[in-house]
């Protein structure tokens, strides 16, 4: 591994501490959760590991506890999940020239904090060319410590679900603050964001998050008509370093 990837590595592993503070406590709650419903060790982690998504595998747990049929679980898993086909789409710009493996792989741990700490590793031009590396790094980095936050809660989940009274979550908002401040450069950021935050403190009470759903679009939707209406300098549109051919694998 170059000198470069291991940078990446390295800086990932550092960037993703205060996501994994603050997704800590959530995890030993979903495990403790699923314990107290009799849903299975087996099935808790399994969960963990196929929907990997704090929010759905909350509402998913209790949906499957009160009965729920799978259609409806699935439709709101769909829901819930949405989003992250604007993240795919924020992104591809980056990745089209990585290996299906790599895009595979990168996929699988895309999560709402991995996006913010993504879009914000992209947005930074210092020449690296290997900046898939630090979507790994933190990715993995969450994951495991997902999967076994999720173990813990399931198995001392008496004991630990202390911890959601420490504050630890803070961790994870303020870190989502800070990369969405340093994100609002121009106009156009700056509307978008305040109108995606507007509308999803204005739609909060819909089931499933849905809208949050709505505010997304609602963002995308604000920022092409000012992009439309203010459009950038070529000087200023956003181009990122092209990946080198020893660099895709």
């Amino acid at each position: 591994m170059t000198r470069e990837r291991l940078a990446e590595v390295g800086r990932g592993a550092r960037d993703v501490v205060p996501i994994i503070l603050g997704a800590v406590p959530f995890g030993v709650l979903f495990g403790a959760l699923a314990a107290e419903a009799n849903f299975g060790l087996v099935n808790s982690l399994l969960m963990s590991l196929l929907v990997y998504s704090g929010t759905m595998q909350m509402i998913g747990l209790n949906m499957i506890t009160i009965g729920t049929s799978w259609p409806l679980v699935a439709f709101a898993s769909f829901i819930v999940n949405s989003r992250h086909a604007f993240y795919s789409a924020a992104l591809t710009p980056h990745m089209r020239k990585l290996s299906l493996w790599w895009r595979l792989v990168l996929s699988y741990g895309m999560t709402d904090q991995i996006y913010v700490l993504a879009e914000h590793r992209y947005a930074t031009r210092d020449g690296s060319t290997s900046k898939h590396w630090y979507m790994l790094s933190t990715s993995a980095a969450l994951f495991a410590v997902w999967l076994a936050s999720t173990w813990t809660g399931f198995a001392f989940g008496d004991v630990l679900k202390q911890f959601e009274q420490l504050g630890l979550d803070f961790a994870l908002i303020a870190t989502y603050i800070a990369l969405a401040a340093s994100s609002l450069t121009d106009f156009r950021a700056i509307a978008a964001g305040t109108s995606s935050g507007l509308l999803s403190v204005g739609l909060f009470g819909i089931p499933y998050q849905g809208g949050l759903f709505i505010a997304i679009v609602g963002g995308i939707a604000t920022g092409l008509v000012a992009e439309h209406f203010f459009p950038r300098d070529n000087s200023d549109a956003h181009s990122d370093e092209p990946v080198r051919s020893d660099d895709r694998s």
